[in-house]
């Protein structure tokens, strides 16, 4: 029986090794030559690396410029997420009714989804251009403003174009899958509430909306990566600015490595990344636990 046992146990680990070298070259490499990488002088300036230990560290948690990152990575990700997930959600339960036109609605909104970041980028840029965007055209023409706006030049207005573009990007992506969680809640259960008088609102907050958290937790986390990572939309429109109020972790990490070439600096602050996505995520999840227990 242990000699069965054993031959099923190595034919179970000689499938799996393809799987286990893949990740070993493409996920524990890199983690941890980045890793030793954050504790060296690494830099494309210097010939020879040196080990320096925690000075990284300690100088980017020692600066107000890392924390200042910090601050705009959180206002900027945390609020097109959060935006994202509202609007998406709206969407989704307004093209779940049975509505004229629904399908071409879904279609087309969808389309946004396939469009690369360096469009959005351009297409952000030319609807709030000071001198010629649409942005400011539609809000002189009703009266909101009398002059153009600079929405680049301002650290607040510049952080709310950002997370409007980074919203706009996603909106599409937690629509879908908003809709398709949608239609996995049994009809029963909504029409026997509102036999019982339950009105839509309540109905929607007290069986609808907790049906759907731990996917919306799910959804948030999965764009939370996503957004950490992006550059390009921050990069093309402002360059991190202005006085770095639009500059995000991912942006900052490719300055110090690819502006400044101080490749050690810049795997620091990538492992700082790391360790605030894993702590971020896992309250999160302890979070949603804890409530469905």
């Amino acid at each position: 029986m242990s000699y069965v046992f054993r031959q099923h146990r190595l034919a179970a680990l000689l499938l799996l090794m393809p799987a286990l070298l893949f990740a070993a070259a493409f996920l524990v490499y890199p983690l941890g030559n980045g890793l030793w990488l954050s504790l060296t002088n690494a830099s494309a300036l210097r010939p020879k690396a040196k080990f320096v230990g925690l000075a990284n560290y300690t100088y980017l948690l020692s600066t107000s410029e890392f924390w200042t990152v910090i601050f705009n990575t959180i206002v900027i990700v945390g609020g097109a997420i959060a935006l994202s997930t509202a609007v998406g959600l709206a969407l989704a339960l307004l093209v779940n009714r049975k509505l004229p036109g629904v399908a071409l609605f879904r279609a087309g909104i969808f389309q946004i989804w396939i469009v690369p970041w360096i469009s959005v980028a351009i297409l952000w840029g030319w609807i709030f251009n000071a001198d010629y965007g649409v942005v400011n055209y539609l809000l002189m023409d009703v009266g909101l403003i009398r002059a153009p706006v600079n929405w680049f030049a301002d650290t607040t207005t510049a952080r709310v174009v950002i997370i409007l573009g980074f919203a706009w990007r996603m909106i599409p992506f937690m629509m879908v899958v908003s809709l398709a969680a949608l239609q996995t809640i049994p009809a029963e259960i909504l029409e026997a509430a509102a036999v019982d008088g339950a009105a839509p609102m309540q109905r929607f907050l007290r069986i609808t909306l907790p049906i759907l958290r731990p996917m919306l937790v799910t959804l948030a986390l999965l764009q939370l990566v996503k957004l950490f990572q992006e550059i390009t939309l921050p990069w093309i429109l402002t360059q991190g600015g202005p006085v770095n109020a639009t500059t995000t972790l991912s942006l900052y990490t490719y300055k110090l490595a690819f502006q400044q070439w101080d490749y050690g600096l810049a795997a620091s602050a990538g492992t700082l990344w790391l360790i605030l996505l894993s702590l971020i995520a896992l309250v999160a999840v302890r979070l949603t636990r804890r409530r469905y227990q």
